[in-house]
């Protein structure tokens, strides 16, 4: 199937909120399935489902911790080892939007059959389709895509995990032009079953008559004199998927081996990262779903004083949160996957929060429909103690939220940061002496902008009438966003790079934004369409107005806390915690 990615350049979503603004032309319509994208995912999710049936038993491959053989060739024969790569090279060519539906529907099956395919593909040798030349594709994308060799992503090393850069495997080149690969990966997914190894290296640059250390991406075959492998990880969950550390001890590769131009392997890794992250995203709407199945089964089979529990308020908030959650998650998921098809080339900071919000809302799934079950939960003999430990890796894989906050925050405030440079500027007093008409005018048109935040709201114009309250709610919150973003550039300044916790409440108000955002483009469009029910319009309303509100207020949680001292506790608590190596003192004790 022919993609359309990259028709025309789109800008990103999420930076302009950093500025208070919201290209509605591009937000609007939210983007939908075209008929061939319909036919081609349904067609796709039938032959998952009907392979997953008869060969995929779950708690058999947890158990075993092996996914077997068989079921992988049989994984591959469907086509799922080559969901991106073009056509002509062996793959299906499913574009962004395409990809993400068909790999939702295998992390719904199986959380360990889902990371070994998209550890395979999301990242595995997501390099070589970015910047691989014409030779290396030919050669390696048909094997790739029929599943005759897997491939695995090595960045990860014992010292260095979100710190990417500090990585030490180096590659030194010789001198007939070939490279020396020496170093250690830790954590690595597939590593065993696979064949092809994207490797990130350092690599020596001369820049000015200095040598300076750059990384470098390199394919390394797994025959190659010096590549091995430590014990398989035994691991809390998708435990089926296999993770070892793999070693190069002196690996020779030819320069014909290096992914794209030598010592750009950093941004190559990033950008592999960021698809990836969307994966996850998706992944993690398939979890949610088939999660939710269970639950709500439960909960109208399960009686208690002569009732249905379905019946229940406790109940009943869960599995309303928990339909809302997916229905948030999923939006933001394909309005990303949507724009990415249509041209949008810079997506970090939405693959960032998809990965963020679609992970912790699957984790609260999980521990919803735990507590549905009640004690069944607790039992082996049930999917949800399997499930709750396949859940939990999704909030540290391909970027710890921790991290992705961080970034989401400080590449956020980056444009709004350099706007608000020459106001810095002119802060020195000798400055506005030496130029006074220069800052007046840098004065004002700063002041014009914060007089017109404050005072005005910009409403979206293009959501469905019954939606108006929430777009207002919206816009309004996007104001303070906004100004809050300015107030944290100059109260912090540089400082802020150090300060994480107004950090994160930057992060989770853009979160809360782009959740809402997301929602209310989708909703409007379902609402527009002729051929949807009433019934089922009246269920994704009531979902978008419980989604609204419960973002708002985490939206405002967040605001309050940034401005106030709140935050100041936590380091003081934290240093005591440190000292004392845990709490510190028995009931007993005072």
């Amino acid at each position: 199937m022919a993609s359309n990615e990259n028709s025309r350049e789109i800008p990103s979503i999420v930076a302009a909120m950093f500025y208070g603004e919201v290209v509605e032309e591009e937000v609007f319509p939210f983007p939908h399935f075209s008929e061939n994208q319909v036919e081609m995912a349904k067609a796709m999710v039938d032959a998952i489902d009907k392979f997953a049936q008869t060969n995929i038993d779950s708690q058999k491959f947890d158990r075993d911790a092996k996914i077997p053989k068989e079921v992988l060739d049989g994984l591959a024969g469907l086509g799922l080892c080559g969901l991106g790569v073009p056509e002509e090279l062996g793959g299906l060519g499913l574009d962004t939007t395409l990809y993400a539906r068909v790999f939702s529907q295998v992390a719904g099956i199986d959380g360990a059959v889902a990371t070994t395919l998209g550890a395979h593909q999301s990242i595995g040798f997501k390099a070589l389709v970015n910047e691989g030349n014409d030779e290396q594709k030919k050669h390696w994308l048909p094997k790739l895509a029929s599943g005759e060799v897997f491939a695995a992503f090595c960045l990860t090393e014992p010292g260095s995990g979100s710190d990417a850069y500090s990585i030490k495997t180096k590659a030194v080149k010789n001198p007939d032009g070939t490279y020396t690969i020496t170093g250690n990966k830790l954590w690595i997914t597939n590593a065993g079953l696979a064949g092809f190894y994207s490797v990130f290296a350092k690599t020596e640059h001369d820049d000015k008559g200095k040598t300076v250390e750059k990384i470098s991406c390199f394919i390394v075959e797994k025959e190659r004199e010096g590549v091995s492998f430590g014990e398989k990880e035994d691991k809390m969950g998708i435990r089926a998927s296999e993770t070892r550390a793999v070693y190069f001890d002196k690996v020779v590769v030819p320069a014909s081996n290096m992914i794209g131009e030598p010592g750009k392997g950093f941004k190559i890794a990033m950008n592999v990262l960021n698809t990836g992250r969307l994966s996850l995203g998706s992944g993690s709407v398939g979890g949610m779903k088939q999660i939710l199945k269970l639950a709500s089964a439960q909960a109208n089979t399960r009686k208690q004083f002569g009732e249905s529990i379905a019946n229940f308020g406790l109940i009943q908030e869960k599995l309303a949160t928990m339909a809302s959650n997916i229905y948030a998650a999923e939006s933001m998921v394909y309005m990303t996957t949507g724009k990415i098809t249509q041209g949008m080339t810079e997506f970090s900071h939405e693959s960032a929060i998809c990965k963020v919000y679609c992970s912790e809302k699957l984790w609260d799934t999980i521990d919803k429909a735990t507590q549905i079950a009640a004690g069944n939960a607790y039992m082996r003999e049930y999917p949800y103690e399997r499930l709750m430990r396949d859940c939990r890796i999704n909030l540290i894989f391909e970027g710890t939220n921790e991290i992705l906050r961080i970034f989401t925050a400080l590449s956020g405030i980056k444009g709004p940061s350099d706007n608000l440079k020459e106001l810095g500027k002119i802060a020195d007093v000798s400055k506005v002496l030496h130029d006074p008409i220069k800052s007046v005018g840098i004065l004002t048109t700063f002041a014009k902008s914060r007089i017109g935040k404050m005072v005005g709201t910009k409403t979206l114009t293009k959501v469905h009438p019954s939606l108006e309250t929430q777009a207002h709610h919206f816009s309004s919150s996007l104001k303070d966003f906004s100004i809050a973003v300015e107030n944290t550039i100059m109260k912090y300044g540089k400082t802020i790079i150090g300060n994480e916790l107004p950090q994160m409440r930057i992060a989770n108000m853009a979160i809360e934004l782009y959740a809402q955002l997301c929602v209310l483009s989708r909703t409007t469009a379902i609402l527009n369409r002729a051929d949807v029910s009433e019934k089922d319009k009246e269920y994704v309303s009531l979902m978008t107005e419980l989604i609204c509100r419960d973002s708002r207020q985490n939206f405002t949680r967040n605001y309050k806390r940034l401005k106030s001292s709140y935050d100041k506790l936590i380091p003081k608590i934290s240093k005591h915690v440190s000292e004392r190596e845990g709490f510190g003192f028995d009931i007993i004790d005072f």
